[in-house]
């Protein structure tokens, strides 16, 4: 299952399960591009990951309509 069927299983089901695998397959992604951005700074890279998982949430349903992240 790619990355744009997981959030349409979140948006339409509600499933946790579907948004933790996307999470799970694309936080080192989304935590490394962050940690370049903020020259090394771990802790502002963790807080910009956590943030982008979060308005993916918020967003998913306008998300779900595109193909890609």
């Amino acid at each position: 299952m790619d990355n744009a069927e997981l959030l349409r299983r979140y948006v339409e089901d509600r499933s946790q399960e579907a948004f933790t695998e996307l999470v799970r397959r694309n936080l080192d992604l989304v935590y490394s591009a962050a940690l370049r951005q903020f020259a090394g700074d771990s802790h502002r890279a963790q807080e910009t990951a956590q943030a982008v998982f979060t308005d993916l949430a918020r967003k998913a349903r306008s998300r779900s309509r595109h193909t890609a992240l």
